[in-house]
């Protein structure tokens, strides 16, 4: 059996998305999985310019934002980011999840950070600097080289 058509259904989605991300946003710092001391003493090393540019750019990276989204996206040698980002959506008190798109700029700062403004969706997150730390086959993420920063996981796709 079908149902009518219900405009105010329809209307009411990019709500929800937009209140999922708020929700998201205003979420404590807890994907963090280790922190920048921990990396190098077990033996990370941070990238250079130039390796970010070898081993990460045009490839899909995919990772957590710092507020839980799962995002997928690729540094272009252009220096803009396409991608996507999964975020949680909030129906009625059930939960669920969204995909959105990702877009942005980035580029290389005179320290070595990858800096980056991107937009998901209609959402434009803040301009972010991060150093890019190498563990095993995996990429990590840190706003400072302080050994006490945060760190979160990336992974590049083959």
């Amino acid at each position: 059996m079908s149902r009518p058509f219900k405009r105010d259904k329809v209307v009411l989605i990019p709500k929800r998305l937009l209140l999922g991300l708020v929700l998201l946003l205003s979420a404590p710092f807890v994907t963090a999985q280790n922190n920048v001391g921990e990396l190098l003493d077990g033996g990370a090393k941070k990238l250079s310019a130039e390796e970010f540019r070898q081993d990460v750019v045009q490839r899909t990276v995919v990772g957590p934002s710092q507020s839980g989204w799962r995002l997928e996206l690729m540094y272009a040698n252009s220096g803009t980011i396409q991608g996507r980002a999964e975020v949680l959506t909030v129906a009625g008190g059930a939960g669920g999840s969204a995909i959105a798109p990702l877009d942005g700029v980035w580029n290389i700062d005179e320290s070595g950070r990858t800096c980056a403004s991107i937009v998901v969706g209609r959402i434009f997150l803040p301009f972010r600097c991060e150093f890019w730390f190498k563990y095993k086959d995996d990429y990590f993420l840190a706003v400072s080289e302080d050994r006490n920063a945060k760190v979160l996981r990336r992974t590049v796709k083959q």
